[in-house]
């Protein structure tokens, strides 16, 4: 194997990546990438780190690479595998060519090529291999058997496997062919739910051999609340709920009371690009139109799917979790810290009161649907109907106590539902301790400057008191519509354009009238009338008992 060496020349950075791996390989050590710098003609293009999709940066973007030894950091503890090995590789691109400006390639440890072979870099089993343990996995030959076979048949030295490895190919064999008889009784209940109701969609994609890979399904009521909420969707695949290990992948909205609703739903065998292209192109014949925005976790193949199938649609990423130290310092509170069954519950209720709810809104709160009720999901949808109908009873007799007096919070009071309304008059309220004064105007657009009223000035660490700027033009936020609500105190009309209907209580929706498995409209209508049968019937027995002449 060729070493490298100063000024040598390759095609791009990615032929530069590779040709170091495989004299790292020969070597017997593995490298990594330290440092990369990309081109600036990408750049230009949004290409970078925190990027997704097609943006994401590859080899052949990079202007500069940097390869150290994997292992070659600063010993910090004895018995640390860190070796403080100097070697490194360093390329920098100069007239379209990834030379070799600088490079290290002398090791302060011992080298050993014929054990590269089981470094992780370079584990795998190729496609023949793989379909030889899966015939002898159907033959019913044992692991152990299956693997030495193949070590007298290839040869310690030429195996870039272990025996795991091989557990793993015949459990994924397995995995696979379970799903095929519970696959047939998945189809059977598309039909059925289909035959209820026509306007129920599925799909199901299958591989070369016939076997279920991926699943998708949407109900009409799913379908008809996606054109009243559809905007923004979610799509996250933090789910793992079958004893196949398919992910499970909601299309998560967010209602007018602000709680979660689900669109529709996938049962995804793999989680890559392609994967989740065909998942999204369901979701296109499913719907019939493009989402205004939408969230997702940050895999890089969502990504990728994304922006191939969603083109043009802003895309952002949930992020990390913030909390989790948090999170992870009360659970360690809670169990390392509790001596008896009643101070772990104690502790355990406690939990749930630190911040805003952590443990429900970091943990609990992921699940849309509950963990008990995933295994039925026609039951964790009947779950959110009764809690939308609570939440529209409410909304409708039990509105927020608010201050009549003030027009604007009653007409909003009247438009909006509670939850809804509780946070245009949370910043309504903020406005009162608030100094605002016009400081800019471009034509229709009006600058303020906010300042809050507070009895002693609060100075940032430069000596500069904070200022708030607030933009009043086209506000379409029923939060931001509060912000103007002190421009119509004196009038009597609202204009529409800061009432939205995607958060009014006072609309019927399409959707609140479609008959589907889980839920039927006249269903509650007939057990009404049985209801006040059944009382009356109660009534004129109890007076016939105590009179004879009404009972003649």
């Amino acid at each position: 194997m060729v070493e490298p060496v100063m000024d040598m020349c390759f095609m791009n950075g990615e032929e530069f990546v590779v040709f170091c791996h495989d004299y790292a390989y020969s070597k017997g050590f593995t490298f990594y990438i330290r440092t990369t710098k990309l081109m600036k003609e990408y750049k230009e293009m949004g290409v970078g780190r925190t990027a997704a999709g097609l943006k994401e940066p590859m080899y052949h973007m990079m202007k500069v690479i940097r390869l150290e030894y994997k292992y070659g950091g600063k010993k910090q503890t004895n018995g640390s595998i860190v070796t403080d090995c100097p070697i490194y590789v360093f390329g920098h691109m100069i007239y379209e060519k990834m030379v070799i400006r600088k490079c290290q390639l002398e090791h302060n440890h011992f080298l050993s090529p014929k054990d590269s072979r089981f470094m992780v870099n370079y584990c795998s089993i190729d496609d023949p291999t793989t379909g030889k343990i899966t015939n002898n996995n159907q033959d019913g030959i044992s692991i152990t058997k299956s693997y030495n076979s193949l070590l007298v048949e290839s040869g310690h030295e030429n195996i870039t496997y272990n025996q795991r490895d091989v557990r793993n190919v015949v459990h994924l064999n397995r995995h696979k062919s379970r799903l095929e008889g519970d696959a047939v009784t998945l189809e059977k209940y598309f039909q059925q739910q289909y035959e209820y109701n026509q306007e129920f969609f599925s799909a199901i994609e299958r591989n070369d051999d016939g076997r279920l890979m991926n699943a998708f399904w949407s109900d009409a009521r799913s379908k008809a609340m996606h054109k009243d909420f559809g905007d923004i969707i979610i799509f996250d695949i933090m789910f793992l709920c079958n004893r196949y290990r398919m992910s499970f992948a909601p299309f998560v909205g967010v209602s007018h009371h602000g709680k979660s609703i689900v669109f529709a739903a996938a049962l995804l065998s793999h989680e890559d690009t392609e994967t989740f292209v065909w998942v999204f192109n369901q979701w296109l014949k499913c719907m019939g139109n493009l989402p205004k925005g939408i969230l997702t976790d940050q895999c890089k193949a969502i990504g990728k799917a994304v922006e191939i199938v969603f083109v043009g649609v802003p895309h952002r990423n949930l992020g990390k979790h913030s909390k989790w130290k948090e999170i992870e310092e009360a659970l360690c509170n809670v169990i390392c810290d509790t001596l008896d069954p009643d101070e772990f519950d104690e502790a355990w209720g406690l939990m749930g009161k630190v911040g805003p709810s952590i443990l429900e809104e970091y943990v609990l709160g992921r699940n849309v649907i509950d963990p008990e009720e995933r295994g039925n999901q026609p039951a964790a949808l009947k779950g959110k109907v009764e809690e939308e109908k609570l939440l529209n009873f409410n909304s409708t007799h039990k509105p927020p106590i608010d201050d009549k007096d003030m027009i604007v919070q009653y007409i909003f009071q009247k438009a909006y539902t509670n939850t809804k309304f509780l946070e245009v008059k949370a910043e309504y309220d903020a406005l009162k301790l608030i100094n605002e004064s016009k400081i800019a105007s471009l034509g229709g657009l009006s600058v303020y400057q906010a300042i809050e009223k507070i009895p002693n000035p609060v100075w940032k660490k430069d000596g500069r008191r904070s200022l708030y700027h607030v933009t009043r033009i086209n506000v379409t936020s029923p939060v931001l519509a509060s912000y103007l609500s002190s421009e119509f105190e004196d009038v009597n009309v609202i204009p529409e354009r800061y009432i939205l209907s995607r958060w009014r209580k006072d609309i019927v929706r399409p959707y609140e009238g479609i008959r589907v498995s889980y839920y039927d409209p006249e269903e509650f209508n007939s057990v009404k009338r049985v209801r006040d049968l059944s009382q009356r019937h109660c009534y004129l027995s109890s007076l016939a008992l105590h009179n004879d002449e009404t009972f003649l």
